[in-house]
């Protein structure tokens, strides 16, 4: 109990001082940015409150009073200051333990009670309290609603809610009741959600908005988010910082709720959700529940509230604020952490050592990430008569961070290993690649790094074997890093040939692969080996009995059922099976449009030739997008539509709310979509995306908002985005990555 209170002060003292730093840019942030980052930021923080834990492993406040403990118990020894003995030996105060917290309180108990073990007890009594008080309000008012409430059956309500349902893509069932004693529409219940409604009238646009509002809550998940509000106010009830944040908290809530039930709508229909919010307000009624969507917050908050909806000058896309309020919260933490070890470095001179016997491990995942990375012999300083003329067909030596190892020499010298590490000398014990009955070669690795000059020393059967870093395959590595840090872009490039590396038999050999385009996927194939049988099938040139094929499924089937009910069974890449001489295997890619499989079959006895191919080649397959298609120079090009929320000059980067132009010809048409304006623009999931503006980016608007388009420059775009009074819709050519044209989209 006392450690975690200790933990939960660290924390909270860490976090208080973030909440002050929030309050204090609230008034920039809210000018310029969108209520839902904030309200984001201060989810963040709950979060952290709700998680006591130390920012470095087991180094908390909890940690410091243990050191503390430890410390005075040492201190009390040396300086005889005990029950035992009253002696005194000056000059050995190591630190100094406010003796009210440490020294135990004189009642006659079987274990000694501090004054900091009464304080933590206190503070968990706090927690109790606060948690059994707003549960039991919570259930109380449950109770109310059931007992009093009636289900609403109105036609016109059910037919709207259903309605703003389908436009929010919310499928689960929320019942609609009718409580007299409601202030105002909420939604109730985590897991059974009910949409509560006061005893009154609403015209069918206040209805709308009434709906669409709670609905919005109900998607954004709100009430659970006010269930860790409550829980970081459980927690640390005593901070009062954590009580004004979490008012603070619901206020923003309600600003993001509003701004997105308004978007996109003009400056008439943004006064009349002023006016359907005035018009639900009921004061005389009972107080909601804090675990409900239900809020007032009076008339500043009112106000407040009315000037965020009827803005007319758009807000900045806040995800970099966002990012660098997780970062400062993480490191909150991070920095508590490493004063604690600072001070334990001086406690003695033996610390350090005892550290290192806690954690033998430490020093060997330090030489194992030293040594990380492809390696290839240095024949200046290695005898190359060693191996004889099979030297010719190359060599490689890979080690990864966790020790794992692989290595060859030419022809039939090779094999793999787990290694171990043991006073600064790595060995290993390798299985070969070829003859696996002969017994385990023991290898010796030393790492050296002479003024930057890094090598490895191998001890191969009594021969020094130099090994140096492959730049080359290293710098490749590098970008394929880079390369999967930026998957999350809507485009990426994909070039006309690439080389595959292929292990057959020990031996690696490398294939020029071409690029094939089809209809939703792209793949690559080694040059001429291949030959198109039929669609999304290709047959070996060589091996008619070689053969891949591509297959897509929409979202719901069950794949994995149907191929087990054909006798596939499911192994480390994928599942296979083994029928009449051959082996078959699928691949299973997901994608936004539904399931991809990549089958591929061949000889069993082919297991090291084309075994070891095939699943090379199926792992260049990839997914297109559906606006995606390959350009004639091999970029993935897409055209992008949806509203900018954020055009930077400064940085040429634009930031789009990414939505979808439906047609009734298209297949995703719905019924309840309006055929009478002949299109539906709906709201594509996810968050905004920001691509990088092209220089030689091209800008076309329309004359008068309805056409002939005009073409104008950067700084003419830039001001009439600004300049307008009302949502544009856009098109954005992307390819490679980059936004190449902004196109003002025609809406008849």
């Amino acid at each position: 109990m006392t450690d975690l209170f200790l933990s939960v002060l660290g924390t909270s003292a860490s976090v208080s001082a973030l909440i002050v730093l929030l309050f204090l840019l609230s008034p920039f942030l809210n000018k310029r940015y969108a209520a839902k980052w904030k309200y984001l930021i201060w989810i963040v923080l709950a979060l952290r409150l709700a998680v006591p834990l130390g920012g470095a492993p087991g180094r908390s406040a909890a940690d410091v009073w243990q050191q503390w403990r430890e410390k005075a118990s040492t201190t009390a020894e040396k300086t005889g200051e005990t029950a035992t003995d009253t002696g005194t030996v000056p000059g050995r105060l190591v630190v100094e333990v406010p003796a009210q917290m440490t020294v135990p309180l004189p009642v006659q108990t079987e274990k000694n009670i501090t004054a900091l073990d009464i304080a933590a007890y206190m503070w968990g009594s706090g927690c109790l309290v606060y948690i059994f008080i707003n549960i039991t309000s919570y259930c109380i008012y449950r109770r109310r609603v059931s007992r009093r409430g009636t289900l609403v059956k109105d036609p016109v309500v059910l037919q709207q809610f259903l309605a703003c349902k389908r436009e929010l893509q919310i499928r689960r069932v929320v019942p609609i009741m009718e409580y007299p004693g409601a202030a105002s529409p909420m939604i109730l219940g985590f897991l059974k959600p009910v949409l509560i409604l006061p005893e009154d009238r609403y015209n069918a646009q206040e209805l709308f908005y009434i709906l669409k509002h709670e609905l919005v809550h109900l998607k954004r998940r709100d009430l659970q988010s006010k269930l860790l509000f409550m829980t970081a106010g459980a927690l640390h009830w005593f901070n009062p910082l954590v009580h004004l944040m979490r008012k603070e908290a619901v206020v923003d809530m309600e600003l993001a709720c509003d701004e997105r039930v308004v978007q996109g709508a003009d400056l008439a229909m943004r006064k009349m959700y002023t006016e359907t919010l005035l018009s639900t307000l009921h004061k005389g009624c009972e107080r909601s529940t804090a675990l409900s969507t239900g809020f007032y917050g009076g008339k500043k908050v009112m106000k407040k509230r009315f000037q965020n909806i009827l803005r007319k000058t758009g807000k900045r896309n806040g995800r970099y604020i966002l990012v660098c309020a997780v970062l400062l919260t993480l490191s909150a933490g991070t920095l508590m952490g490493c004063s604690v070890v600072k001070d334990k470095a001086e406690d003695s001179d033996g610390s350090l050592t005892e550290s290192a016997e806690n954690f033998p491990g430490d020093a060997g995942d330090t030489m194992f990430a030293k040594m990380a990375g492809s390696w290839i012999i240095d024949f200046d300083r290695t005898d190359s008569t060693i191996w004889g003329t099979g030297i010719s067909f190359g060599d490689s030596m890979e080690l990864s961070e966790s020790g794992t190892f692989s290595y060859y020499i030419g022809i039939g010298v090779g094999g793999t290993g787990q290694c171990a590490e043991q006073g600064g000398v790595v060995t290993v014990e390798v299985e070969p690649y070829e003859d696996l009955t002969a017994e385990q070669e023991i290898l010796t690795l030393q790492y050296h790094n002479d003024g930057g000059s890094e090598y490895i020393l191998m001890d191969w059967y009594d021969e020094d074997v130099y090994w140096v870093r492959n730049a080359s395959q290293d710098a490749g590595s590098a970008g394929e890093d880079s390369a999967a840090e930026n998957t999350g872009d809507a485009v990426q490039t994909a070039g006309e040939t690439i080389t595959l590396s292929i292990m057959k038999e020990g031996i690696p050999e490398e294939k020029q692969a071409e690029l094939v385009a089809e209809d939703g996927y792209i793949l690559y194939l080694p040059e001429g080996e291949w030959q198109k049988e039929s669609a999304d099938t290709w047959r070996a040139v060589v091996n008619e009995d070689v053969r891949l094929w591509v297959a897509g499924f929409e979202s719901g089937y069950s794949i994995e059922q149907i191929l087990a009910d054909e006798g596939y069974v499911a192994d480390k890449a994928g599942m296979s099976k083994q029928e009449d001489g051959s082996s078959y295997h699928v691949r299973l890619f997901e994608a936004q449009t539904g399931v991809w499989c990549v089958f591929f079959c061949y000889p069993s006895e082919a297991e090291e030739g084309w075994g070891m191919e095939l699943p090379v080649i199926a792992d260049t397959f990839a997914v297109l997008l559906p606006e995606e298609h390959i350009t004639e120079t091999g970029a993935l090009s897409a055209q992008v539509l949806g509203y900018i929320s954020d055009f930077n000059y400064g940085s040429n980067t634009v930031t789009v709310d990414r939505r979808d132009w439906v047609t009734p010809e298209s297949g995703d048409w719905k019924p309840e979509y309006d055929m009478d304006a002949g299109f539906e623009i709906v709201d594509l999931e996810g968050a905004d995306i920001t691509y990088r503006v092209r220089s030689d980016c091209t800008y076309h608007v329309l004359a008068g908002g309805s056409g002939p388009a005009v073409d104008v420059g950067e700084d003419e775009f830039t001001v009439y985005l600004r300049e307008a009074d009302y949502p544009i819709f856009w098109s954005l050519e992307v390819e490679g990555g980059e936004v190449v044209s902004i196109a003002e989209w025609y809406v008849p």
